[in-house]
């Protein structure tokens, strides 16, 4: 269960997010599109105690003229991991490759996911590898290994980025796109080399399918 309020200001927004995980209560909030947020969490001992702690504090932020706005909607049956390197240890993995070639079709795009800043390096505390990859010290296949343990998870994108790698990436075209682009002319999938290269090769296409998105969830004039 999660809750988000806002509150404009003249120049900037302030935010929290309340966010319930079993006894667990976390705590975000600052500015938006700042990079210094604040995080706590507080133990409530029980689940129904922390959604009581969470209505207290909704009311008190409610009453600071904040107002709730709407999270990130991915469908109940959603898990939270869009990838995992290491379900492609297994199966039709090159027994002769380094396991890191299961990093690679997402560390691309997770390079691109930082690049258009749908990263919540803050919240992860990530700031400076996130601008090594910005930079291309390092390859987000790299990043993905190091920061992320090979896990892609929607608790590491903001709400944009959620929803577009649900429809894109989780149910879409990406697979599909990915091979169109890099995947021919050799064994398998797992063999696309790691460089930017052919980040920059597969880079347009992200972001074609991103306007497209765009455009997707905009109301059409007649409706407006």
């Amino acid at each position: 269960m999660t809750i988000r309020l806002e509150k404009k200001n003249r120049i900037t927004t302030d935010f929290v997010q309340i966010e319930i995980d079993e006894h667990l209560l976390k705590i975000q909030s600052g500015e938006i599109d700042k990079s210094a947020i604040s995080n706590s969490t507080k133990h409530c001992g029980t689940n129904e105690k922390a959604i009581k702690e969470l209505d207290k504090l909704k009311q008190e932020f409610l009453e600071k003229k904040y107002i709730e706005v709407k999270t990130q909607m991915l469908p109940i049956d959603f898990n939270g991991i869009f990838d995992k390197a290491k379900w492609h240890f297994s199966g039709e993995f090159p027994k002769d490759l380094n396991n890191f070639q299961s990093y690679v079709h997402t560390g691309f795009y997770l390079a691109w996911i930082i690049e258009k800043d749908f990263f919540k390096s803050e919240n992860n505390g990530l700031l400076i590898e996130v601008e090594k990859v910005k930079n291309r010290e390092i390859t987000g296949a790299e990043f993905f290994e190091k920061n992320l343990d090979g896990v892609l998870m929607d608790e590491d994108l903001n709400e944009k980025g959620n929803e577009f790698t649900y429809a894109y990436y989780e149910k879409g075209s990406f697979l599909d796109d990915y091979t169109e682009i890099l995947g021919k002319d050799i064994p398998t999938l797992y063999h696309v080399k790691d460089n930017w290269k052919n980040y920059d090769k597969l880079k347009p296409i992200l972001e074609k399918r991103l306007k497209d998105w765009e455009k997707s969830k905009k109301s059409k004039w007649w409706k407006i």
